[in-house]
């Protein structure tokens, strides 16, 4: 009888069969895998980036930023300094030339339209370098971004977003 008693107590405080919860359990990993499934799927499917944002949530009639931003290269005519040298014993010869990636047209033209204040600019900026300043890579990329913020002086925040240099010899 105090067995009953206990069973009824029992059943009283949990009112849920068993066969429920394993629905129930069921039902949540359901969820949580068709959760995942969409999340990787947002992620790194179509409507990730693998397309540029093409996918069913990309907004319409936005373009992706590779058609909104034509960059567009302009090369540079050779430029042949100088070098500061220290010593009067040896001197040396920097022959560079490089090319300007440029956002569009407008900032081809301005690149056309100042280009005698440019080469003289980086004429200046070149031949105030030494050897031991450019013969290292980091040299190298310190100078890119020298000439890289001059070039943006002249021709307005931005209009240049990278400067290639396509030959380099030291003499």
């Amino acid at each position: 009888m105090v067995e009953e008693k206990e069973d009824q107590e029992k059943e009283k405080e949990n009112p849920q069969p068993k066969g429920n919860r394993k629905w129930m359990v069921l039902v949540v990993l359901v969820l949580i895998l068709a959760g995942g499934g969409g999340a990787a799927w947002f992620y790194l499917g179509k409507a990730g980036g693998g397309e540029g944002g093409k996918g069913p949530f990309a907004a319409k009639g936005v373009e992706s930023r590779k058609t909104q931003r034509q960059a567009v290269i302009c090369p540079l005519d050779a430029f042949i300094v100088n070098l500061m040298d220290k010593s009067a014993a040896a001197r040396r010869y920097l022959k560079v030339t490089m090319a300007l990636e440029v956002d569009g047209e407008a900032s081809r033209a301005g690149v056309e339209r100042y280009k005698t204040q440019l080469r003289d600019t980086i004429i200046l900026l070149l031949s105030a370098q030494g050897f031991d300043d450019i013969s290292t890579v980091e040299g190298k990329l310190g100078l890119k971004q020298e000439v890289l913020a001059r070039v943006n002086q002249i021709l307005g925040a931005g209009a240049v977003s990278k400067i290639y240099f396509t030959e380099f010899v030291v003499q």
